[in-house]
């Protein structure tokens, strides 16, 4: 750990920082609460203010507030720090000072954002320069000056080596350019890979542009939407569009609206207030939502009116269902394509009203729409549109809930709901999408399990029997056993446990540290001393008796000493 670090994590109140973005509640010396980055029902987030250290234990992810505040608000470590420097109110400017000045090109991820920074300067003096891109945006898309400015909307000029020779003289080469995607490899030449087209800066938590997203403006080129690829300050799935700036104003309002493309959100911002996010060409992710409801639970969904509208947002709700989010869907008017339609039109603030307050509860507007689709005279149209219904509701992960839109459904097709309950519980035996889909959701979940020579350590540090076992005769002779191994097996760990606590590495020590978490959970959770010592031995005899068998391999160990070794063995 270094200076900054050891600074920052001496200097805050883990369970402070965490308890802003996590609901916790104390449970013995620790706190607990449900994992913010696994969809959880029972707590599994614990949080340790005598350690300054958390753990996950649905996801794996553990460490300490630095390393929480990456995973959570998805930033680099430098953005982390300096969002609790700001959060804490501390003074980093040594530090930062120290580590900016002399690494500004050394690090990777900060390489990547000043280069895309460069890359905005850059467009931004190409859109002064073209009447053609200026018209486009003012004629064709009927955007004003401020919100050109605003979303920085800019114009990458149809040149092939235009960026390549002005960041050369910032000191890039192509490789750099490469790896941020602004210019790609052909044989042995590089070429700009934006080229005639309006650019879309997008931002992370910190206001940092990580990624470009750009248009055509002549509707013959091809795709019509040119994305960077993902990379070191980038993924889209963790991503969305705006939501760094209209963060604020979605706390306040308590709600925010879901659209499809970047231009969605800058039509929609003439608006007022923006509430507004889009994906970042991908479709809607379990990620976006988790990111979504740290801000908001009342989240509106608003796709163009389209023949793949109707799928994606399916799509999107059974996501959503699964993070406990139950969205309202927006039906756009009749004769409005897309939210382009709108902002044309004279009346577009008074249109987008009546969208937002004739929302209606997703589930009852995809209802709606089936019912136009399907043939309810026809037996096999109305179990196709059952089928659909129950895929939905399946994915609701919330039992009261989950009641609630079978009631519901059963009152829409005038069905008695104990009917309607056995078609369902058959559905969920039968129908293979719906047994594929828990399948990958169970492929999904992590695998890593740690080292479990680690795990056994950690039981002997730190007097935890002493901590969780009020009678000491029932653990005395295991700690005894295991620290005479110890003795006799000098280069082990085991040995520095008992003997050279100083001498684990920061590493070590941080991964001792996540793990006596993870046995605190588990101990908490018993009732009774047996229990709890029933517990330990059963994991620790198992790797006692593997190093029993190494002492008595060693010549140096006298017969006495193995002897005593075997006796205490049975004691245990």
């Amino acid at each position: 750990m270094n200076k900054l670090s050891e600074y920052i994590v001496e200097n805050v109140d883990i369970v402070d920082i965490i308890s802003r973005r996590v609901q916790l509640k104390r449970a013995g010396s620790n706190f607990s609460g449900l994992s913010p980055f696994q969809h959880e029902k029972t707590p599994s987030f614990m949080v340790s203010p005598q350690k300054q250290i958390f753990k996950d234990f649905s996801s794996w992810i553990w460490g300490n507030v630095i390393t929480f505040v990456m995973e959570y608000e998805k930033l680099d470590y430098m953005d982390a720090i300096k969002l609790i420097a700001d959060e804490q109110r501390l003074d980093i400017s040594e530090f930062i000072w120290n580590s900016e000045k002399n690494k500004e090109y050394a690090d990777d991820r900060e390489k990547l954002k000043r280069i895309h920074k460069l890359a905005q300067e850059f467009f931004v003096d190409s859109l002064k320069k073209s009447d053609k891109a200026m018209n486009y945006l003012h004629e064709n898309r009927k955007l004003p000056d401020n919100i050109i400015s605003d979303f920085g909307i800019w114009y990458a000029p149809d040149s092939s080596y235009s960026i390549i020779q002005y960041l050369r003289e910032k000191w890039f080469n192509e490789q750099d350019l490469a790896q941020a995607s602004l210019v790609k490899k052909w044989q042995s030449d590089y070429f700009s890979f934006f080229r005639n087209r309006i650019t879309f800066p997008i931002f992370d938590a910190r206001n940092n542009i990580v990624w470009f997203s750009a248009r055509v403006i002549n509707p013959e080129d091809q795709p019509k939407y040119l994305n960077s690829s993902e990379q070191a300050i980038f993924e889209k799935s963790k991503i969305l569009y705006w939501l760094n700036f209209a963060k604020n104003n979605v706390k306040m309002l308590d709600m925010i609206v879901l659209v499809e493309w970047q231009m969605d959100v800058i039509w929609l911002a003439r608006l007022g207030t923006p509430i507004w996010v889009a994906t970042c060409g991908t479709a809607v992710t379990e990620q976006h939502f988790k990111l979504l409801k740290r801000y908001t639970e009342n989240v509106y969904i608003l796709f163009d009116n389209d023949d793949a509208w109707k799928n994606a947002t399916v799509r999107a709700l059974k996501i959503a269902y699964r993070e406990n989010i139950f969205p309202k869907m927006i039906i756009l008017p009749d004769g409005f394509k897309d939210t382009d339609d709108i902002a044309n039109d004279p009346n577009w603030k008074e249109i987008f009203d009546w969208c937002i307050k004739n929302a209606k509860d997703a589930f009852l507007q995809i209802y709606d729409l089936l019912r136009q689709k399907y043939d309810m005279t026809s037996p096999i149209d109305k179990q196709r549109l059952f089928n659909e219904m129950f895929g939905l509701i399946a994915c609701v992960d919330n039992y009261t809930i989950q009641e609630h839109y079978k009631q519901l459904l059963a009152e829409k097709v005038w069905l008695p709901y104990e009917v309607l309950a056995v078609q369902f519980k058959k559905y969920l035996k039968t129908d293979w999408k719906f047994e594929l889909a828990k399948k990958e959701r169970e492929d999904q979940k992590p695998s890593w399990q740690p080292d479990r020579e680690m795990i056994f350590l950690s039981l002997f540090r730190d007097d935890l029997f002493q901590k969780y076992i009020s009678d000491p005769s029932l653990y005395a002779n295991l700690f005894d056993f295991a620290k005479n191994i110890a003795e006799n097996l000098e280069w082990d760990l085991l040995n520095k446990v008992f003997f050279k606590k100083d001498s684990f590495d920061p590493q070590e020590k941080l991964q001792l540290d996540e793990l006596q978490l993870r046995w605190e959970k588990e101990l908490t959770a018993l009732s009774g001393d047996e229990k709890r010592i029933h517990l330990i031995k059963k994991f620790a005899l198992e790797h006692l008796q593997t190093k029993l068998k190494l002492v008595l391999k060693q010549s140096w160990v006298s017969t006495e000493i193995k002897q005593k070794l075997l006796t205490d063995m049975k004691k245990i």
